[in-house]
């Protein structure tokens, strides 16, 4: 009898622990299959994401990114971090850039395009030197990284180191012919140079490859004032200023140009309302407040002009063109004493 009751009771307990270890199985079958679902939602977020971001849609392809890392934690894929350290690098979030680019090299070290985006980021926020200790060995293991190639030119570049700055943006249109900046800076080099025909042809090539540019149309503009094709210019200028207007960031430069090509022409009215645009766009700006000034005393409205062009030298007291322009303001309007010591100040800014 009692072993009968020990037999009942082992049956029992066999059951009840393979019933349990069936519901166990059921259970971990379940949860991998919702982790794996998870994992291929996942997947199909960050495909969109990527495609967000190839249509240069990075606010959209942010939003999808920030809410994967959500609800993924510390399990959130690699690629995750990748795409979002994109976003925030092309929407200039350093700070947030930095700290995913971080996160994405603890989990893939060696991979390149991380490296890459380190090298980038540095190039960014102004640390040219440790940029290039970044790019070079990238470089040498992959010598036909043409992004690569193009950040230690950008480097150089802002180095002042151009003829090093000019072989590598040359390598890089070589390997990527498509790149726009590449030739944007090429062309940049060769105006620094005075070799405009070159400069021109870099922009116009530039611009073909990135019809969105402000910069490289307004750089355009610049090389065509070079050469006196005062109508291309002045298309090109209007060009930048259209693009401009339909950007988020602001520039002051082509308003700036095209206000300062205005009054070459002796349409000094016209060059006023652009003038008023660029310091719209920078209002503390020692050039702009003198160049305004300039078109101002063309139209015979000095007291406005005197008031821009006392702002101008306070603003920055090396404004050497301004300083002399207040000086003969200030002659013609019979203000005799103040225009000689502003003249001395001047004489003193030419010296040696």
């Amino acid at each position: 009898m009692f072993i009968c009751g020990f037999i009942f009771v082992q049956f029992m307990r066999t059951k009840i622990l393979g019933r349990i270890a069936l519901a166990i199985a059921l259970l971990s079958s379940l949860q991998a299959a919702a982790l794996a679902s998870a994992a291929g939602a996942g997947q199909d977020r960050l495909q969109e994401a990527a495609r967000l971001i190839s249509e240069q849609k990075f606010g959209a392809a942010r939003e999808i990114l920030e809410a994967l890392l959500a609800s993924a934690g510390e399990h959130a894929l690699p690629e995750t971090y990748y795409q979002l350290t994109l976003c925030y690098l092309k929407q200039r979030e350093w700070k947030k850039a930095e700290k995913t680019l971080q996160a994405f090299r603890r989990s893939s070290p060696e991979n390149v395009s991380g490296v890459y985006l380190e090298g980038y980021l540095l190039f960014s926020t102004g640390r040219y030197e440790e940029s290039l200790k970044v790019m070079e060995p990238l470089v040498a293991r992959n010598p036909e990284h043409a992004a690569s190639h193009k950040v230690i030119g950008l480097d150089q570049f802002m180095l002042e180191r151009m003829e090093l700055a000019e072989a590598e943006l040359k390598r890089a249109t070589v390997l990527a012919p498509e790149d726009a900046d590449a030739h944007y800076y090429l062309g940049r080099i060769y105006f620094s140079r005075n070799n405009v025909p070159s400069a021109v042809a870099a922009f116009q090539r530039a611009a073909e490859l990135d019809a969105s540019s402000v910069k490289t149309f307004n750089h355009l503009g610049q090389t065509y004032e070079a050469l006196v094709q005062y109508p291309a210019a002045r298309a090109a200028y209007l060009r930048a200023i259209e693009l401009e207007k339909q950007q988020a960031e602001k520039s002051e430069w082509p308003y700036f140009n095209l206000g300062a090509l205005c009054l070459k022409e002796g349409r000094a009215a016209e060059a006023v309302d652009y003038l008023q645009q660029a310091l719209s766009r920078h209002p503390a700006w020692s050039e702009g407040k003198a160049k305004l000034a300039m078109a101002l005393v063309s139209l015979g409205r000095q007291p406005e002009a005197l008031s821009l062009f006392e702002e101008a030298v306070r603003l920055d007291a090396r404004n050497a063109e301004a300083r002399y322009q207040y000086a003969r303001l200030l002659t013609q309007m019979g203000k005799q004493d103040e225009a000689e010591r502003q003249l001395l100040l001047f004489e003193k800014q030419q010296k040696p």
